[in-house]
């Protein structure tokens, strides 16, 4: 059988790919997973170096070759054999068109993790988060109940699965002594910037606790390398941020800013960190809802000093990369969004209300160090936030219902093609 997934930005990849090939090469270990990343704005460019290297994955199609299939009608290796044997296509992330387009040309039936329903006739099933998902998104609209499976959030399992790999992590600092860390995303510029924008906060936290120890957890899309380019960030021009060294010692790295705060460099054991720290500093996007599962409180921002670098999907995101009218259109679309939306942060949107704190707009390193000094110096908040943010991320589980899903399904598209 062969399992043809379609995703492309480093949450779904890290985050749902990973698990779900995991429990499908678990349940038929012969199994073909071939991984389809098409081109995508919030991709770093390390999605198909990374996934190669998952245990399951047969074969990564990367953007260039999608893109010569999709207009060249240039197969990719696996194809003829895939259409003989038979097989189904999963959409795990980005625009569900790509997914039905490979399902169609497969002749494979297709299933899609989403949320709100999309191409409501095409798919074969539909998998979501919740009941009140189902219940509210898709049969409100007339979707057959059949057609949607309640598998749970797939982030979770990701956790899990990394936890259980990197083992026992016994933490090198005396009790009572705040670990801050830095999570500044998984796009290499939005790293760059976040990192610089954030050690200006970690020197002003230092400032009211000296004893407190600092990290930055990097991406596994972003290498270390990428920190050589901190002199030239563009943040550098719009505030006072740290003058910053990157420094090797033996197999470790470090930054070292101006003020001499030491930041050790974390790419390995990385969820064990994120589990360490009294706080983490960090952006919107999947690590919310993986800090949140550890229980790890956290400050999130969105700095809107200069919108038109934040990637957005649509005509928007395209219209953006026209000189100067396209910047102009693409600030008024960010700063209209943000007003539109209520929540950024995963955890907050699931729970429906503020567990962490959000810190949006003209927002400057101070503000972030001044809130993140508000939790730090509260044990009872931060006990608070710790035991919220568990109970709004459920339980383990979705990446076994997700496989079982994409097992059946191809089963049927199996049979279909003999």
């Amino acid at each position: 059988m062969y399992v043809f997934i379609i995703a492309n930005s480093p949450g779904e990849i890290f985050g749902w790919v990973r698990p779900v090939v995991k429990k499908v090469q678990e349940k038929i270990k012969d199994v073909r997973v071939i991984l389809v990343i098409p081109p995508c704005q919030y991709a770093s460019g390390r999605e198909a170096d990374v996934a190669k290297d998952f245990p399951g994955v047969r074969y990564v199609v990367r953007p260039g070759q999608y893109l010569k299939y999709i207009f060249l009608g240039k197969s990719f290796p696996f194809y003829a054999e895939a259409k003989r044997q038979g097989g189904v296509c999963v959409f795990l992330g980005g625009d569900p068109f790509h997914a039905l387009l490979i399902s169609r040309r497969l002749k494979f039936p297709a299933v899609a993790y989403l949320q709100r329903p999309r191409w409501n006739n095409r798919f074969k099933k539909f998998m979501v988060l919740s009941e009140k998902v189902k219940k509210d998104n898709f049969l409100s609209q007339g979707i057959d109940s059949d057609k949607v499976v309640v598998v749970g959030d797939l982030m979770i399992d990701s956790v899990v699965y990394q936890i259980e790999e990197e083992g026992i992590f016994n933490s090198p600092f005396p009790q009572g002594e705040p670990v801050i860390s830095i999570v500044p995303g998984s796009r290499p510029y939005i790293t760059v910037n976040m990192t610089l924008f954030f050690l200006k906060a970690c020197e002003l936290i230092k400032e009211r606790l000296p004893r407190a120890h600092f990290f930055l957890i990097l991406s596994p899309f972003v290498k270390e390398e990428e920190l050589f380019t901190l002199d030239k960030a563009k943040v550098n021009k719009i505030m006072n941020v740290p003058k910053t060294k990157l420094i090797r010692e033996n197999t470790r790295w470090k930054l070292l800013t101006s003020k001499g705060i030491e930041v050790d460099i974390v790419t390995r054991k990385r969820y064990s960190v994120m589990q360490l720290s009294t706080l983490v500093l960090t952006i919107p996007g999947t690590n919310t809802a993986e800090l949140a599962y550890l229980g790890t409180p956290m400050v999130v921002t969105i700095p809107f000093q200069r919108p038109e670098f934040i990637p957005l999907e649509g005509i928007a995101g395209l219209v953006g990369g026209i000189p100067w009218v396209g910047m102009q259109i693409k600030k008024w679309a960010v700063r209209r969004y943000s007003k539109l939306i209520k929540f950024c942060s995963l955890p907050n949107i699931y729970a429906g209300r503020e567990i962490v704190p959000e810190l949006r707009g003209e927002v400057t390193p101070q503000d972030v160090a001044s809130s993140a000094l508000e939790i730090l110096q509260d044990e009872k908040r931060l006990s608070f936030i710790s035991s919220e943010l568990k109970k709004t991320m459920g339980k383990p589980g979705a990446a076994e219902r997700v496989a079982e899903v994409i097992l059946q399904e191809g089963r049927v598209g199996r049979n279909e093609v003999r």
